[in-house]
């Protein structure tokens, strides 16, 4: 009688435990997507750095001075991301949460053609949007009304103007080359090795005069007096600046 009702109460106690539960598969796959989701936002998270900067130089041969007045205002170079004879990307280190702060101050200095917080996308599309320039033409001010303007043609025909100062038409726009405008460009292009090009044209002594930067094959040619200059660049010059003078970008 002792042993039957030991093995009753044993039998209550098992039917009364609470029975562990197996999570059916939809359960699993729904932990295992939120888990999924949660680190990729953590990755998403990190691309973008809140104490550096990316920035383009309107001039690659100034890599040294602009590096020296990067380190004189008290900010790091942290390495150069993208470089070739024509254009430098950097990536500058700030103080934290003081991005625009800097990227203000940097842009005075007139040495940076573009500036902006620094994440994987961007950097990624700048170096794209670099390897994919077919030509760019760059203007300069002077102290007078010189018009002061940034424009590229990439691979594919596809023109971005970018008017700064002295211009009719101010701010970034963009147009697409025709078929025939596209193939005069490149025969332009192809009538003499951009290597055979001094890389500056210019007099020190004489004062006050535009910069104008043409760069291509990863070549950058500063034209400052415009003297015993070869005919084929006068030629690529005047049909670039033709293109614009016909939208009336400039005059």
């Amino acid at each position: 009688m002792k042993y039957l009702l030991s093995s009753i109460f044993l039998l209550i106690l098992n039917c009364s435990s609470p029975k562990k539960t197996v999570p059916a598969k939809e359960e699993i796959k729904e932990a295992t997507e939120n888990v999924e989701t949660t680190k990729t936002k953590k990755v998403t998270a990190t691309e973008t750095n809140n104490n550096e900067l990316i920035v383009v130089l309107k001039n690659s041969k100034s890599s040294n001075d602009v590096k020296s007045l990067v380190k004189n205002s008290g900010l790091t170079w942290s390495k150069t991301a993208y470089d070739t004879k024509a254009t430098a990307i950097g990536i500058i280190t700030v103080p934290n949460d003081q991005q625009d702060i800097w990227i203000k101050r940097l842009q005075e200095t007139g040495e940076f053609r573009f500036i902006a917080k620094n994440s994987t996308k961007t950097l990624n599309n700048l170096i794209e949007k670099e390897k994919n320039t077919l030509i760019s033409l760059r203007k300069t001010a002077c102290f007078g009304d010189c018009p002061e303007f940034d424009f590229s043609i990439d691979k594919d025909g596809n023109a971005l103007y970018n008017g700064i100062k002295s211009v009719t038409v101010k701010g970034i726009h963009k147009f697409k080359l025709t078929e025939k405008e596209f193939k005069t460009l490149k025969e332009k292009l192809s009538k003499k090795s951009f290597e055979s090009f001094n890389d500056v044209y210019d007099n020190p002594r004489v004062m006050d005069l535009a910069s104008t930067f043409i760069t291509y094959e990863n070549k950058q040619i500063k034209i400052r007096l415009w003297n015993d200059i070869p005919d084929e660049l006068i030629d690529i010059h005047e049909y670039i600046e033709g293109l614009l003078l016909e939208k009336k970008f400039y005059e």
